[in-house]
């Protein structure tokens, strides 16, 4: 299926919800990063996720608080996780991407929690049996 080649970026893409190539939501696109070049039409270059792009959007003490807190907490290297325009293979209620979101930063929160809180707990890895 062709992709269309125009889109109204806040209601087409703004807040939707990405997934992966293997069906998996890997977030929501909290900002859309678009490349201007002197004489040529604006085009989209990357899909951001994050709570540093979500937070700029709230105005700029969130976004200082969230920064710092990202140098401070960060588990990510890049504390802005973006997705190629390039990647992105349909466009609907959800934006499909072409990437593995288990090998990407999209759940380094969730890892990193995942080893360092809820590992801990008694019983956290347990399989329950019915």
């Amino acid at each position: 299926m062709a992709m269309r080649k125009e889109y109204r970026l806040v209601h087409d893409l703004l807040d939707n919800q990405m997934v992966d190539r293997e069906k998996q939501n890997i977030g929501r696109i909290d900002g859309i990063a678009i490349h201007m070049a002197h004489g040529k039409q604006p085009r989209v270059t990357y899909l951001e996720s994050g709570a540093l792009v979500l937070a700029a959007r709230l105005g700029t003490p969130w976004e200082r608080f969230v920064a710092f807190m990202t140098r401070h907490f960060g588990v990510r290297a890049n504390p802005v996780f973006r997705v190629p325009w390039s990647k992105v293979t349909k466009v609907g209620l959800d934006v499909y991407v072409d990437i593995d979101g288990r090998k990407s930063d999209a759940f380094a929160w969730e890892h990193y929690l995942d080893d360092h809180l809820i590992g801990r707990l008694p019983l956290a890895h347990e399989q329950i049996k019915e």
